[in-house]
């Protein structure tokens, strides 16, 4: 079977986007999340024998509960909205409008249900309210990921990963200065909001000096409606995702205790380390993929193809 499988050639992907673009894009993406796994592993280390088995542990729980409600400020738009951007390009400023607006209202409403399922469970810590409440708010800012996909969509990351690694130095040098001055658990639940703030804003920004401008947008209820048309199978692959990687922190929480979390979550963050890898090389590769589509459905389902042998290589290649 192994033998069956052929390397795929990914010049055969520059017919659309270029294979320069696909590479250079690839590569300030990669270089996004080596910067944030360098960081993360001095710092984030840091923080976590600061803070102590227990506190990081209530942490990461509050972390991995959040998490649980993501589908709903993403509403599964990401790749949708992508793929529309690249065989629409004249109609991007309601596309990009809708989008906005959708994930905020759903960023909005995550924060309330979040908070509500905790008051349901019958919790009564009120840290643990408290972290779960600041920690969803961060879905609120995630509606200028909207920036962030029409980037995408121009196989030009390099701009968004500057604009968001800018904020990611800044926050961890805050990080710093919190395990300096011994601040407490809450105060690193507001800066990891403040960084979602601090990307929102330098996105935006971004966008304003390279692109267009925000002020542009559009909101439609028929674009609104064909985008949550197409998403909504992804909204539930996304619960479905999220429960099977999130929920044995949350059932260790409730059954065990937050200090047996602190420890299974710092084992957790190792092995999604490489995690990074397939997504970065999709992200690159799909609008070239999308493009395809527009030109022949044989090409495009070829390109599938090839796009999935590289992650099975790649795959074996991680696992070994």
């Amino acid at each position: 079977m192994l033998r069956k499988l052929k390397i795929p050639n990914l010049s055969q992907f520059k017919s659309r986007s270029g294979l320069r673009a696909i590479i250079a894009n690839t590569g300030w993406l990669f270089s996004d999340r080596i910067l944030r796994m360098g960081a993360s592993l001095i710092v984030g280390v840091w923080v976590a024998r600061y803070l102590g088995v227990k506190q990081y542990g209530l942490f990461n729980y509050a972390l991995a509960f959040v998490s649980l409600f993501s589908p709903i400020f993403t509403l599964g738009l990401d790749d949708v909205l992508v793929r529309h951007l690249v065989s629409k390009s004249s109609n991007k400023e309601e596309l990009l409008g809708t989008t906005f607006w959708l994930k905020l209202l759903g960023g909005i409403a995550s924060v309330l249900l979040a908070v509500g399922c905790m008051f349901f469970l019958g919790e009564k810590e009120t840290l643990k309210i408290w972290l779960v409440a600041i920690l969803a708010m961060t879905g609120i800012f995630r509606a200028a990921d909207t920036v962030e996909l029409w980037f995408q969509s121009q196989v030009k990351s390099k701009y968004t990963v500057i604009a968001k690694n800018a904020a990611y130095l800044l926050n961890t040098l805050i990080k710093v200065g919190l395990i300096l001055t011994k601040a407490p658990l809450l105060a690193f639940a507001w800066v990891t909001l403040a960084e979602f703030a601090m990307n929102a804003i330098s996105l935006i920004m971004i966008y304003q000096v390279k692109a267009s401008s925000v002020w542009l947008w559009e909101w439609s209820f028929s674009a609104a409606k064909t985008l949550l048309k197409e998403s909504l199978p992804l909204i539930f692959s996304g619960f479905a995702i999220l429960i099977f990687m999130k929920i044995d922190q949350i059932m260790l929480g409730q059954m065990i205790g937050d200090s047996e979390v602190g420890i299974y979550s710092a084992a957790v963050r190792i092995s999604e380390i490489w995690y990074f890898i397939p997504t970065t090389i999709v992200s690159s590769v799909g609008p070239s993929i999308y493009g395809a589509k527009e030109k022949s459905e044989t090409l495009y389902y070829k390109r599938i193809r090839q796009l999935l042998r590289l992650m099975a290589f790649i795959s074996i290649a991680i696992s070994l």
